[in-house]
């Protein structure tokens, strides 16, 4: 359970304690060849068989050879990985692991090289960026076995993107595609190393229209990086994004009435079609790395980012529930018109964080029959997020660069320090690494007195948390092609500030327990499969709908979840036929989220965890010819699942308190309330792949959706139609 109290510790005060450990520790002696690997930017080593844990690595070949249109499509492939469409090109990142309700991504920890994606752990840990694929080098997933080294968000499972790096020789890559719903991507990337300095430049682009008919994607994005091996003992490397999107998008769906005659249909709504969302990400992340010959390594990551995230929307007040699908507004409201009626209002979020994590590994020290690792690190980061609302003037569109007047502004400020430590014991085949990581952290909000709003308002809310997440795990590795592991550790999740519910909520705590198998028989095959239980307390659910402008956000009761993980792939090289080479891919999820207790104000002991399917997978067929064809289709599927913590099946419209809407009834259509459960669905998608013998240039071809299935994506504020049948070619050329 997490410890509280009303006052904070010095945080700066546990520096001492390290640099104590740190310096006691140089003065052992041991063989260089002994120190283990440590790197603060990376979750896995190469090798998985010394994962004590089920892990996933996507590579830049899987990515070559599956060609997404987006990561959401990329993760169809990875078992245990689940993702939720608010938007079909996954801006709107939607990214859970196992048990973990994938919305916003606001329940696993996604980093990039190591520096946190949600946009603030601590206080809001929505994601709105992502990297793009075309400069990945590998995505790393770790489920469950994560808690020590990294947190928050870990009761569930943890993502990294990992970046191409500099190669050693000059290479530049281009890549163009367009298809289907205006859909237009490129890439430019150059990277080269001259002696002890390696440099990478990539530019990323991509344009797409969206689901509804209003709707349309454009983001650039550049990303460089420079790395120097300052001697044999320190390396450096510098890194910096910027990412700016400008989307015609917003959150306001449809009712089950105006869904049932025109899914895909916003246009003449309310004036959607000036609605839209914007954002700026900016990152800088500095890396040092120190061998110290046979005593000590250290790694250590210093990173800032700041990120604008401002959406506009017409704001139309209230029609008559009784006149759906027809609009009928209440006087004084209506269709937003440029220059003559209705206002617009602008939802400004402002994220900037900083932040230092540390890792120390010391040299295996041996001890009768056992041999040991040590590691340990400190991690402290600082968050600050300002939410804003802004009204413009009548028939004023709001604009990135015309915000309206600022009539409410509320400050949140969080601060944390984790530490950490584990001890890799080793005798014969088996592994075990009992440690312990303890985090603190503290929030605090206040609403600004402002013009527009000057109050009076309530003062400074302020809460902490001091949290104690012990683990323990292990590998066996009696037989060269097979590895058995198991792990018990403790996690947990933040309650975000920036909340439409009561200021503090208590953080999500969990015990997460697994056990599987790794196995690889020859060279081409590969299976993983593992049994997991999670059982956590006081569960935050995000509701499906707002309340002020902002995220319903509670404490509902106690859960668990368990399951199991099947992943399977037999490789080009494995089958082969008549001069073809055969591969296949099965990833498969299990996962039953459910509540074990009541909420005070509703029975829901037995319900499902909202937003959690039970079943999710994917599997992939291809076949490859020498002259450099290759072919693959996959079938992806993923079953139902609730909307809300009192399992309502059938769709209805309801008010704030989940009173059904009719006869009578006004309805606030820019935020509508749809309570239900989301149907399963099953996609097929392929891709046509040529690459030239010269390993020089690759044509392809891809489609998603081929079957053009029609399905209910989600009931966020509303109901949102899945991707339609997607189809796009392109060409990539290295020089």
């Amino acid at each position: 359970m997490p410890l509280k109290k009303r006052g904070g510790p010095d945080l700066r005060g546990n520096l001492l304690n390290i640099l104590v450990v740190a310096s006691a520790l140089l003065t052992t002696q041991v063989a260089a060849e002994d120190l283990p690997v440590i790197e603060v930017t990376g979750l896995l080593p190469d090798d998985l068989s010394m994962t004590p844990g089920a892990a996933a690595v996507v590579d830049a070949a899987d990515i070559e050879r599956l060609r997404p249109y987006t990561l959401h499509d990329l993760f169809d492939s990875v078992a245990g990985l689940r993702t939720i469409d608010d938007d079909v090109t996954g801006r709107r990142a939607a990214i859970a692991v196992r048990g973990a309700p994938p919305r916003r991504s606001r329940k696993t920890l996604l980093l990039e090289d190591g520096v946190p994606l949600n946009l603030s752990s601590y206080i809001d840990p929505s994601v709105h960026y992502t990297p793009p694929m075309e400069r990945l080098e590998r995505v790393e997933v770790i489920k469950a076995a994560g808690q020590l080294r990294h947190g928050p968000l870990n009761n569930h499972g943890i993502v990294n993107f990992r970046n191409r790096q500099a190669t050693e020789r000059s290479e530049s890559r281009l890549s163009l595609a367009g298809g289907t719903q205006n859909s237009f991507r490129r890439h430019l990337s150059h990277s080269r190393r001259d002696g002890d300095v390696g440099m990478l430049f990539a530019y990323s682009g991509f344009n797409a229209d969206g689901r509804f008919d209003v709707e349309d994607m454009q983001y650039d994005d550049f990303h460089g990086s420079v790395d120097w091996q300052v001697n044999a003992e320190h390396a450096l490397e510098m890194s910096a994004t910027w990412h700016r999107e400008r989307s015609h998008y917003d959150e306001s769906n449809l009712t089950p009435q105006e869904y049932a005659v025109a899914p895909d249909r916003k246009a003449g709504r309310f004036g959607q079609e000036y609605n839209h969302f914007a954002l700026d990400y900016r990152k800088l992340a500095l890396r040092h790395d120190w061998d110290a010959g046979g005593r000590l390594r250290l790694s250590s990551l210093a990173f800032i980012t700041d990120a604008d995230r401002p959406r506009f929307t017409a704001n139309p007040g209230d029609v008559a529930v009784a006149a759906l699908p027809e609009l009928q507004w209440a006087p004084g409201d209506g269709v937003f018109i440029p220059g003559e009626q209705g206002r617009m209002v602008s939802r400004d979020r402002r994220y900037r964080t900083r932040g230092l994590d540390s890792r120390m590994s010391l040299a295996a020290i041996e001890t009768g029959q056992l041999r040991h690792e040590f590691e340990w690190g400190l991690r402290y980061e600082q968050h600050y997020l300002n939410d804003m609302r802004s009204t413009g003037e009548v028939g004023e569109i709001l604009t990135v660069n015309r915000r309206g007047p600022l009539g409410r502004d509320v400050a949140h400020q969080a601060r944390a320090v984790s530490l950490y430590a584990q001890d890799r014991i080793t005798s014969g085949d088996w592994q075990f690494t009992p440690g312990l990581r303890t985090e603190y952290y503290e929030q605090s909000k206040q609403r600004k007195s402002i013009r527009l709003d000057p109050g009076p308002h309530a003062p400074l809310e302020t809460d902490y948390n001091r949290i104690l997440l012990p683990g323990v795990s292990v590998l066996y590795r009696g037989r060269e092609d097979a590895q058995w592991f198991a792990n018990l550790a403790r996690g947990y999740t933040p309650a975000p500030s920036r909340t439409a519910e009561s200021f503090p909520l208590e953080p999500e705590t969990g015990i997460n327990a697994q056990i599987g198998v790794r196995y690889q028989p020859h060279t081409g095959f590969e299976m993983e499969a593992a049994l997991f239980f999670n059982r956590i307390r006081d569960t935050i659910v995000q509701l499906p709908y707002s309340m002020d402008g902002m995220s319903l956000v509670l404490n509902s009761a106690d859960s668990r979840s368990f399951g199991g993980d099947l992943s399977w792939e037999a490789r080009r090289a494995a089958l082969r036929f008549r001069g073809l080479e055969s591969f296949a891919r099965l990833a498969l999820n299990y996962t039953r989220a459910e509540f074990t207790e009541n909420r005070a104000d509703a029975p829901i002991r037995g319900n499902r965890v909202p937003e959690v399917s039970d079943v999710a997978g994917s599997f992939t067929l291809g076949v490859s010819h020498a002259t450099g064809w290759t072919f693959s289709a996959s079938w992806s599927h993923r079953s139902g699942f609730y909307t809300d913590p009192m399992n309502t099946r059938e769709l209805v419209l309801t008010d704030g308190d989940r009173e059904p809407l009719g006869e009578g009834d006004w309805l606030s259509l820019r935020e509508p309330v749809v309570l239900g459960r989301v149907a399963g669905r099953g996609l097929l998608g392929a891709r046509l792949i040529y690459d030239a013998p010269s390993d020089n240039i690759s044509l392809w071809l891809q489609g998603r959706n081929l079957l053009d299935r029609r399905y209910v994506a989600d009931l966020e504020n509303g109901m949102r139609p899945g991707a339609e049948r997607t189809l796009m070619a392109g060409v990539e050329l290295r020089f």
